[in-house]
């Protein structure tokens, strides 16, 4: 399963994200639940459910669904006097066993089916309800509307994390796996699709009975049911049926989003050993779909925002998308977790696997910044959330957990593993993992036992420190040359607090020393809080390369001489990631050298990461010379690189900056690169601002994206005119995804409003947004804690109250909190800011005269001879 990452969360997560103090604990990390949350363990079994026949009519007018779900069952145990089945919210019109109607007992959860004698153990025998329920969770129909005349009509199920107990009575835990039937009633003209093979069609007169039959036992989650029109797109890969279903009209853009699919298929079934293990792989799409991506068994639900066109695939692809889910069938469906707390095992797994296809497609470069983003994702969480054990079972709903610790974190994980251990090593344990543990669950023991198996290393200290346990290394390298003795006094600290949750890391690594004419690596292991190593030389490093490759999970600071951090910068090629420390580094000295590097770096490194990186790093330094570099980067080529300079111009305010800026939002080759312009244009507070972002609100773009940048721009200008504008796009009927950002965007706009009848405004609009679809119910509650209206509260704890999804409970719970610790601080903040407007403005004036004074010495003159 992959999360939504969509502009309107990522301004959510940008809005909350916040330190937190936790004095009782002494440390600096929010605890990841409340204290007093139970544990949760896996569920028992009282039956063996071997198998699941649901023959299902789903009526789209009253958007509700009947049938009967047949599992044939055998009991574990003797004496069994019942077996307890989920089936939330449904009508229970009757239970037969072996086909003879049994007492039962239905809570409206809970379905308890009571045997008149005890099955003797080990007898399969059928179980079969009937029932109907009009679903609020589990499966979903979509449609037309006045509003929206052209949406497609579809329906869809989304059974994970438990909510296949929503559309069909099963025992819905993940340690429990059984084959499956689904027949279901198609109105005329759609089509079907399910798990496994499609066995039979039988025509009536105004629909189809479509059979589906899934071969190889699955568990509850992974059942999936879509109906809908669609188009079929036809593949294969090694004799294995290979398609893509998309709405009419959108063959070109499913081409271009899934076509590496089979590609992508015969990389992972080299890299595990184990071939695609199913008799076909489909993908289709989902209008209003609720996460990114779904893995269900050979028959994947993909969101319908990850169709694009021919311009957003300049810097836009959706290989890591379709790696993700694929990788899954292999890690989730294959071999799956045998409950929530090591769900790590299918989701950093799938997520590792999109790095495994991006090198082989990308290359190493740009995978390793694939892993960086993957760092900033994680580090985001793990800074400004919540820090905690990748393992854990102290939950109070499963979602809880799939977080970045479970998918950024659990593949960083993954990538240090197959370091440590090396390469051969590494895929050859995954094999046996699979191998072992085909069509069966998996604890992580299992995985540490494969490994050890394989490569008689006991690795518990490392699973130990890295996954039932929280935190990363924070290093600290220096390197001090002695010319008298030719060594290098290199000093290696961890300086992360110790506490009950966080190690001081055992680390095996490697450092690379590079002089003039010659290089050595050497390997280190690093257990203590500091190492102080003193390493003969031939000559005087000019690189020190603290982990080549950047395989350990670490946040790193460099404490190297600056023409150091300048070579490292201008360095290998091949090692993106020491390049990319170096730029952080030389962003925080701000010299004209360390500036001057950088403008050179951000126009011609060959790796538009790098580029980025400069670019940010130029953004920091924030000085005159520094604007006239990022100006000059303009012109760099790839638009992914163009796209952080325009986020970096964003630093300064102004016409300087803002004159830079409105080309980059009028005329780009790409959407993203104009979002960025829009946003950064409102940061400038320039005049010219304002009109410039109501002219862009003109523009259509993919998912809306540069709308979303508009809005975002219009926040950062504060200008109160655009309230009345962005209330407008917050209408039902507006461009869905443009309007999603607009309803965040009113409630930040409406926060810096001096007028009490812009908060009023702007509450009594969002607040009925609650109890619309979840996107628009995720966007209603990041907007009312960006207000930061106290008046808001009881709206989200009903929100928190009401809902059934577990990330909209803890969002509208979390924002509650957070304007609760927010009370009274608008003024304050509003206060604190300008006077932070101030201070930086009066700092980067006194800034930019010192460095004049540093280029009247020599270093501006020299530079300015250099260029004529």
């Amino acid at each position: 399963m992959t999360q939504l990452n969509l502009a309107q969360e990522n301004i959510f997560l940008t809005c909350c994200a916040k330190h937190s103090v936790d004095d009782k604990k002494k440390n600096a990390w929010k605890p990841f639940q409340r204290e007093g949350t139970p544990p949760m363990w896996c569920r028992d079994r009282l039956v063996d459910v071997q198998h699941i026949l649901i023959e299902i009519e789903p009526n789209f007018e009253t958007k509700s669904l009947s049938g009967f779900a047949t599992l044939t069952v055998s009991a574990i145990n003797e004496g069994t006097e019942f077996v307890e089945l989920d089936a939330a919210e449904m009508k229970i019109a009757g239970v037969k066993v072996r086909g003879k109607p049994v007492h039962f007992h239905h809570d409206g959860q809970k379905l308890c089916v009571h045997f008149d004698n005890a099955p003797k153990p080990d007898k399969p025998f059928d179980i079969t309800v009937e029932y109907a329920t009009t679903p609020r969770r589990g499966a979903y129909f979509v449609g037309p509307d006045k509003a929206y005349p052209n949406k497609h009509r579809e329906m869809w199920t989304q059974g994970q994390d438990e909510d296949s107990r929503y559309w069909f009575p099963c025992f819905d835990y993940p340690n429990e796996k059984a084959t499956t039937e689904v027949i279901a009633k198609v109105p005329a003209g759609m089509i079907s699709l399910s798990n496994g093979k499609l066995i039979k069609v039988t025509r009536k007169s105004d629909h189809e009975l479509h059979h589906w039959k899934q071969a190889i036992p699955h568990v509850a989650y992974l059942v999936t049911l879509v109906i809908g029109e669609y188009t079929k797109i036809k593949d294969s890969w090694d004799g294995i049926e290979v398609s893509y279903y998309v709405p009419p009209g959108r063959e070109e853009d499913g081409k271009r989003s899934f076509s590496r699919t089979p590609a992508i298929m015969k990389l992972f079934s080299e890299k595990t050993g184990v071939r695609y293990p199913y008799e076909k792989y489909s993908q289709i799409t989902a209008v209003d779909f609720i996460f990114g991506g779904m893995e269900n068994t050979t028959a994947t639900t993909q969101t319908e925002l990850t169709l694009h066109d021919a311009r957003a695939h300049l810097d836009f692809k959706s290989d890591g998308l379709v790696a993700h889910e694929l990788a899954h069938q292999w890690f989730g469906d294959y071999v799956t977790c045998r409950d929530w707390s090591h769900a790590w095992l299918n989701e950093g797994f799938a997520t590792f696997m999109e790095t495994v296809w991006c090198e082989a497609e990308e290359g190493w470069a740009e995978t390793q910044y694939y892993f960086e983003r993957d760092m900033k994702a994680y580090l985001d969480e793990d800074r400004g959330a919540y820090r905690r054990p990748i393992v854990t079972n102290v939950y109070r709903e499963p979602l809880d957990l799939f977080d970045r610790h479970l998918y950024q974190k659990g593949a960083l994980v993954l990538h240090h593993l197959r370091a440590t251990i090396g390469e051969r090593l590494f895929w050859k344990s995954i094999n046996h993992y699979l191998n072992k543990h085909a069509k069966s669950s998996v604890i992580t023991q299992d995985l540490i036992n494969a490994i050890q198996d394989v490569t008689g290393r006991n690795m518990e200290w490392f699973f130990d420190q890295w996954v039932f346990s929280g935190g990363h290394p924070d290093f600290k390298i220096s390197a001090k040359w002695d010319d008298k003795s030719n060594q290098l006094e290199l000093n290696v600290v961890q300086k992360q607090a110790k506490d009950e949750l966080t190690a001081i890391f055992r680390v095996e690594t490697k450092v690379r020393f590079v002089w003039e004419g010659g290089e050595e690596t050497r390997d280190f292991e690093l257990s203590e809080v500091s190492h102080r190593y003193f390493i003969k030389l031939p000559k005087r490093p000019k690189m020190v390369l603290f982990d080549p490759g950047n395989t350990v999970l670490k946040t790193v600071e460099l404490d190297y001489t600056e023409e150091m951090l300048i070579e490292q910068l201008k360095g290998d090629k091949d090692d993106v990631m020491s390049r990319v420390y170096a730029a952080r580094e030389l962003g925080k000295k701000g010299t004209i050298a360390a500036t001057d590097a950088l403008a050179e770096a951000v126009l011609k490194d060959a790796f538009w990461g790098v580029q980025a990186e400069c670019a940010g790093a130029l953004g920091k330094i924030h000085s005159d010379r520094a604007l006239d570099a990022l100006i000059a980067a303009r012109a760099v080529k790839n638009p992914k690189a163009r796209q952080a300079v325009a986020i970096s111009l964003g630093q300064w305010r102004g016409d300087k900056a803002a004159d830079a800026l409105l080309p980059m939002l009028y005329r780009d080759d790409s959407y993203f690169v104009e979002t960025a312009a829009a946003s950064s244009l409102g940061k400038t507070r320039s005049p010219k601002a304002y009109d410039a972002l109501m002219s862009a609100l003109g523009k259509e773009s993919y998912n809306d994206t540069i709308r979303s940048g508009v809005f975002n721009g219009l926040c950062e200008l504060r200008d109160m005119r655009a309230l009345k504008t962005v209330r407008d796009w917050t209408t039902y009927g507006r461009s869905w995804q443009a309007r999603l950002s607009a309803i965040v965007a009113l409630g930040r706009l409406a926060h810096d409003s001096t007028e009490d009848r812009d908060k009023l405004m702007a509450r009594e609009t969002l607040e009925p947004l609650l109890e619309q679809d979840f996107r628009t119910t995720l966007s209603a509650i990041a907007g009312l804690q960006a207000l930061n209206d106290l008046k808001a509260i009881p709206a989200l704890d009903r929100c928190a109250q009401a809902s059934l999804d577990g990330r909209i409970k803890r969002r509208a719970q979390d924002a509650a909190q957070a304007i609760r610790e927010g009370a009274g601080a608008p003024k304050e903040l509003k206060e604190l800011r300008e006077d932070y407007d101030k201070i930086k403005k009066d700092y980067d004036d006194l800034k930019n005269r010192l460095i004049k004074l540093e280029g009247d010495k020599g270093g501006g003159k020299k530079h300015k001879a250099k260029a004529k």
